[in-house]
């Protein structure tokens, strides 16, 4: 077991090096051909301090995305009313995978978001500048919705699946996975959600997910995905080493923690303690903790469907701008890998080339290379989970991204 444990890990590691040399030798690569224009704050833009910790405001300056460059947002589904997105959706051609097989509805009512929690990654990653409520990391680009789940409804490998193989087919820039696959779905009862190749099950599950994640980086989508909020070591599951989460740990996908307003990573439940694990963490961004900041400042404020109902003993939601545009708080990895969503959108779209000899318009190899060497190393904590060293570590990978780094030349 370990040694199938060990070549997994080495498979691992050899892509990821694989990827990071095609974007490395990149390095120096003029703004593309594709039309940018800057972003300015909107009214509650004070209250973003999460992209202001990691240079979003400046980065702006530069860019706020290209309207060619288009995030599939694999999630919950969206509002499809929300003002935020006005006009950036991309109806004719967003799904339900819910099924295990993509359902188009122009009219969105497939792929509404019943649950919240996609049209709150959905504004951290593109709020619309509009002159209301929040802007997102890449405010100008267009968003391809793919919903996998509904209240109640597991993450199961075959929607997960479907939903990548869709995106491969769309050719999309970027993807946000903000999720774990349910290993529920698939009988076991792990509720971390590891799914381990020694399992006949889980071998097909893995195959059946990492072969369409595989797909979708090879038509030249970058990959993100959340670490999860179980303060577990990725790289040491408690259910053994052939273990893993997906999309998290699949191959060539970009693993993203979570810190906090202080910068420490996220140790408060809820929403729990972020993930870790060397090898499986590539960067951290902010996701938001009660502990660092308090509440609702420590939180992440951004778009949500105005038609939930929130609990009586819940906060109130926010309301800024024409009928629909409501707002809230959250927290968690899934807050912290839109951020970098937002961030590789931003580098697609000032790299980013309509003749890209590559699929897409931009290498995923050279987003991935680049989100890296202009993150802001950050040193183990006291905490012995930690392994790795100041440059590269299981709690904060390479570091904290960097919008405007990312995008200087």
């Amino acid at each position: 077991m370990r040694s199938m444990a060990f070549a997994a890990r080495l498979f691992v590691v050899v892509a990821a090096l694989t990827l990071a040399f095609i974007g490395t030798a990149a390095a120096g690569r003029l703004p593309g051909d594709l039309p940018n224009s800057a972003a300015t704050p909107d009214n509650l833009s004070g209250q973003q301090w999460a992209q202001a910790m990691i240079g979003g405001p400046a980065a702006h300056e530069i860019t706020g995305g290209s309207p060619l460059v288009r995030i599939a947002l694999i999630d919950s589904g969206i509002d499809p009313g929300h003002p935020e997105f006005a006009g950036r959706i991309d109806m004719d051609n967003s799904v339900s995978c819910t099924t295990g097989t993509p359902v188009h509805d122009p009219s969105g009512a497939l792929w509404r978001d019943n649950v919240g929690h996609g049209t709150h990654v959905a504004g951290i990653i593109a709020a619309g500048d509009n002159g209301f409520g929040t802007v997102g990391m890449a405010p100008n680009v267009q968003l391809l919705i793919v919903k996998v789940t509904d209240p109640g409804v597991p993450i199961t490998p075959a929607a997960v699946a479907c939903a990548f193989e869709y995106v491969s087919g769309q050719r999309a820039d970027v993807v946000n996975a903000s999720f774990a696959v349910d290993k529920g779905a698939t009988g076991g009862a792990d509720p971390l959600d590891f799914f381990c190749r020694s399992d006949k099950a889980d071998r097909t599950a893995i195959k059946l997910v990492g072969t369409a994640v595989h797909d979708a980086i090879q038509s030249g989508a970058t990959v993100v995905a959340s670490a999860g909020n179980n303060d577990t070591d990725m790289a040491h599951p408690a259910a053994g080493d052939d273990c893993l989460r997906m999309p998290v740990q699949l191959p060539g996908v970009i693993g993203v923690a979570s810190e906090g307003r202080n910068g420490m990573r996220v140790t408060t439940n809820p929403p729990g303690a972020s993930n870790f694990g060397l090898g499986v963490v590539d960067v951290v961004a902010p996701g938001g903790d009660p502990a660092q900041g308090g509440v609702p400042n420590g939180l992440i404020l951004s778009t949500f469907p105005s038609y939930i109902l929130v609990p009586p003993t819940a906060m109130p939601n926010v309301v800024d701008g024409p009928s629909g545009a409501t707002f809230r708080y959250n927290a968690g990895t899934s807050m912290a890998a839109a951020q970098v969503s937002g961030v590789a959108a931003l580098i697609v779209s000032h790299y980013g080339d309509l003749t890209s000899p590559q699929n897409g318009k931009l290498n995923p190899g050279f987003v991935r290379a680049r989100l890296d060497e202009t993150a802001h190393p950050k040193a183990c904590p006291a905490d012995l989970r930690c392994e790795g060293n100041e440059s590269y570590n299981g709690f904060f990978g390479h570091g904290e991204v960097d919008a405007l780094a990312a995008i200087s030349d």
